[in-house]
């Protein structure tokens, strides 16, 4: 598979460490490909976090493939490996991009 940076996929997590045999799939957005890994944004339904700043809500999301309003969690960007991904919803529109990735790269420093 090819992945693109701005698609939004499902991933796998693990919801208990101890026991990495029970998972929950979530929404991502991919944020940079590095096979065999990729570093990702995870997505929740969640309203943005007054006390988070880098929570970004995503104003297109019915048109990048999400069913509910949703919040981009850059503070939780995450890397992981390309077999936990599957399922492509779509892609960010260019309003909620360059939102996204600016945040990004002021949470990055740079």
């Amino acid at each position: 598979m090819s992945y693109e940076i701005g698609e939004i996929w499902y991933a796998k997590f693990s919801i208990e460490e101890e026991d990495s045999s029970k998972f929950i799939e979530r929404p991502i957005i991919i944020a940079d490909v590095r096979l065999p890994n990729l570093v990702v944004i995870k997505i929740t339904k969640h309203d943005p976090r007054e006390s988070d700043p880098y929570d970004v809500p995503i104003i297109r999301y019915k048109e990048a493939g999400l069913i509910h309003p949703s919040t981009a969690k850059i503070s939780k960007a995450v890397i992981i490996d390309v077999g936990q991904v599957d399922n492509r919803k779509g892609a960010l529109q260019s309003l909620d991009y360059d939102n996204i990735f600016g945040t990004l790269n002021s949470f990055l420093g740079k």
